[in-house]
């Protein structure tokens, strides 16, 4: 993670800040000795811990027995910059840490995923924020809730998004690897094979695009033949997806909306709904099956790849702060699919992409990393750092801890159909297509 901020130029001179310079000494002091006492156990990484004075500090993993004389070369170092980011980084609060981080107080230097690996030494309990996210959904609907909260994400500026997105489809959502050494381009090209097939999608299908992006998967459709709805509610990817739409040349029809998908109503019904990466922001699942019923043709399919996790709303503060903010959750894989059980729906494919998404995200850091000298003066830093913390956080709790996880879902509204589909994965048979 390289370092925004300048370090401090000087000491303070005169007998006046002489007391800031010993509440300083004291405030190093104590949290070198706080990550003594605290920051311990055998698979703690090794690494420093630099001071505003200069003074470098080093901790984690010691030589296992005595042929190892020699401890491993530090991971990572932790700068701290000033007074804030020591009493930040003293407090062992995720939410002050990350502040302290996104004000440049603290700078991260090294392997970024190890530092995550301190994660589990911080608390991050704030019940009173926690508990005002669901304020606005129940006093003004979650529709209006959405409209305001959602495109807080989304709208930073669609050039600051293409600097990490593959450069093909600039798919928002984790690709698909095949193999470890496959380009996010392939991945993503991967990821929307699979979808056309898994919802058997042909030339004059039509399909609900819900929190279509920049149009990575409606484009890739209808270039195929395929009529994309394109929905989405972010005020700047809409004004993207209407230029797309009226541009195009592709033989499939393309049309934007600005709607949320719970207060949708159109004349027409989809043969297909995908959602990419869009579940997180729709955590009534009883509502949403309600709304796929309705929008569907019998036998249409859903489409829809998320992260998840075990306890709904146990996201980090700075997730729902300051990345996604509203009564945004990962998914709880369960409540899902026993919402779609109690509906029209049956599920036709599950499909863990833990991997892929942890790989998606490492290199989205690393391209966001490689493009900061452009992006840090237009866009500042401080959204800057925003990204490079959700991007490398989110790939530390999918690839290092599983804490959380992710997956594809395909499902089909099916009652009173015959069965007629063999299934997803069968590569021989009239009409069958290979998917995996």
């Amino acid at each position: 993670m390289p370092t925004l901020s300048e370090p401090l130029n000087a000491e303070p001179q005169g007998p006046a800040l002489s007391g800031i310079t010993r509440a300083a000494d004291r405030s190093s002091r104590k949290l070198v000795e706080a990550f003594h006492a605290l920051v311990t156990g055998p698979h703690v990484p090794r690494f420093e811990l630099e001071l505003p004075d200069g003074a470098l500090h080093t901790f984690g993993a010691q030589p296992r027995n005595a042929k190892e004389s020699v401890p491993e070369h530090p991971r990572f170092r932790i700068r701290v910059r000033n007074q804030q980011g020591l009493r930040a980084l003293s407090s062992f609060d995720e939410a002050r840490t990350a502040e302290a981080f996104l004000n440049g107080d603290v700078d991260v230097d090294g392997d970024v995923l190890s530092a995550f690996d301190l994660r589990k030494f911080f608390v991050d309990r704030h019940p009173f924020r926690s508990i005002w996210r669901f304020i606005p959904p129940l006093f003004f609907g979650q529709v209006q809730s959405d409209k305001k909260g959602i495109p807080r994400h989304y709208d930073y500026g669609d050039e600051f998004y293409f600097s990490f997105l593959d450069k093909d489809v600039r798919l928002y959502s984790q690709a698909l690897y095949k193999t470890e050494t496959d380009t996010l381009e392939q991945a993503a090209r991967n990821k929307l094979d699979y979808i056309l097939d898994a919802c058997r999608l042909t030339a004059g299908s039509e399909v609900l695009d819900v929190g279509a992006g920049w149009g990575s998967f409606s484009c890739y459709a209808a270039a195929r033949g395929v009529n994309v709805t394109m929905m989405t509610l972010a005020h700047k990817q809409y004004e993207c997806l209407t230029n797309v739409a009226r541009n195009s040349s592709a033989p499939g029809r393309l049309e934007a909306v600005r709607e949320s998908i719970y207060a949708y109503a159109p004349a027409k019904r989809f043969d297909a709904i995908v959602l990419l990466g869009v579940m997180e922001h729709l955590p009534d699942y009883a509502g949403l099956c309600r709304q796929f019923d309705a929008l569907l043709k019998p036998n249409g399919r859903v489409y829809m790849d998320f992260s998840a996790i075990r306890k709904k709303y146990a996201s980090s503060s700075v997730a729902y702060r300051h990345v996604f903010p509203g009564n945004h959750s990962p998914v709880v894989l369960p409540e899902l699919l026993s919402a779609a059980n109690a509906s029209t729906f049956e599920p036709i494919a599950v499909h863990n992409d833990r991997h892929s998404y942890f790989l998606t995200l490492s290199t989205w850091a690393r391209n966001l990393e490689a493009a900061r000298d452009r992006l840090v003066p237009e866009f500042g830093a401080r959204t800057f750092r925003l990204f490079q913390l959700y991007l490398w956080a989110t790939a530390h709790a999918l690839g290092r801890d599983g804490s959380l996880e992710s997956y594809r879902v395909v499902i089909q509204k099916s009652p009173g159909s015959p069965s007629a589909q063999i299934g997803l994965g069968v590569t021989t048979g009239p009409g069958l297509s290979s998917v995996f």
